[in-house]
């Protein structure tokens, strides 16, 4: 979201909340027919940006946005003008614009006709690292002589399920996938099969983010980083034989070229997740910066791929954070936030042939 927008959808914490909270005392009208948000937002080209916290959504295209608040048959046009609409529902966890509603929304944001398009994300792969019989890293502390166990696995996969929650309701359109949703134990290998088996159609991409909880021998060891493959690294991202017969020769040339597209979006998509991180912790949980590494579930991703660490639950102060749960809302806050500036980046890419 960029800052103009963001700055609009704040101005809604104040100026809209109490509208909308106002008219939620309004007698709602019900509609019969219906649209869904995957259609609207093929139709128009807006883009959803969906506030969990607020429980309220923001469509925005061109420098227009619209606020909205599921169940209330208003929205608020460029954080100023109060619209009335039909309602839009939330049914089952999907956003349902009854037929005036999106009406309201057309004639505001228009039709979009379909062409070459853009850039598009279409896959969002989320590693919620260790699981089942792998605990990864843990430690016990001791509160007042009661016991406190922390475990890597389990904080992850918490985290992993916020996101994954915001991620769906922010891009219905996109596939969200999880390599793990409970305490299994995926092999890296299924986890990297499984990253590579997402058939992408021309012109889309896929992130894969690979979440972890640090520890060290250091007990003074503190703060988020997060890692990408080193520059020098390279992968086999081609198959010689997909390039005809003079596959041999060209690969090693293609190859280069994916890597280093793919290195210069995971650096991107690492810069922008420890961006929102500091915004969303503050400046007093150390930034631990971005880092290179060969990690397994990351060089063998053909992607652009990150491995987020969140903190050290061998540091007392940091693992007492990491057992708050406001305080691990902010940290999947901050993956999420990430995500989404690096999707408007991809997705607002000219395309150069």
């Amino acid at each position: 979201m960029t800052s103009t927008i963001r700055a609009r959808f704040l101005l809604s914490g104040l100026t809209l909340a109490l509208v909308l909270t106002l008219f939620s005392f309004v007698p709602i009208p019900v509609y019969p027919q219906q649209v869904s948000l995957e259609a609207l937002l093929r139709q128009t080209g807006v883009t959803l940006h969906w506030n969990p916290h607020l429980t309220q959504g923001l469509l925005s295209r061109d420098g227009i946005t619209v606020a909205f608040r599921p169940g209330l048959p208003w929205v608020v046009l460029n954080g100023e003008k109060v619209i009335e609409t039909g309602i839009i529902e939330e049914i089952q966890g999907r956003l349902i614009f009854s037929a005036e509603a999106a009406k309201t929304l057309f004639d505001i944001f228009g039709l979009v006709t379909q062409g070459n398009g853009g850039y598009h994300l279409s896959t969002i792969l989320i590693d919620p690292g260790h699981g089942g019989r792998d605990s990864g890293a843990a430690h016990n502390w001791f509160v007042d002589g009661i016991e406190y166990p922390l475990t890597e696995k389990d904080i992850v996969l918490e985290l992993s399920l916020h996101v994954e929650e915001a991620l769906k309701r922010n891009y219905p359109d996109k596939k969200v996938m999880l390599t793990r949703n409970s305490d299994v134990y995926p092999s890296l290998e299924e986890r990297i099969a499984l990253a590579n088996g997402v058939e992408l159609g021309v012109r889309e991409g896929m992130i894969y983010l690979s979440i972890h909880a640090n520890a060290s021998l250091n007990p003074r060891a503190e703060g988020y980083e997060v890692w990408y493959l080193p520059e020098d690294y390279r992968r086999s991202l081609v198959d010689p034989k997909s390039l005809g017969s003079r596959g041999n020769e060209i690969a090693p040339i293609v190859n280069a070229l994916w890597e280093d597209e793919f290195t210069h979006e995971s650096i991107r998509l690492a810069d922008m997740i420890l961006s929102r991180f500091t915004a969303e912790l503050g400046s007093n949980i150390p930034n631990r910066g971005r880092r290179e590494e060969s990690w397994f579930v990351v060089r063998n991703a053909k992607m652009a791929s990150v491995l987020v660490e969140v903190g050290f639950i061998t540091h007392k102060a940091e693992a007492k954070r990491l057992r708050q749960p406001d305080y691990l809302r902010k940290i999947s806050n901050a993956i999420y936030d990430g995500i989404v500036d690096f999707v408007n980046y991809f997705e607002s890419r000219e395309i150069t042939f």
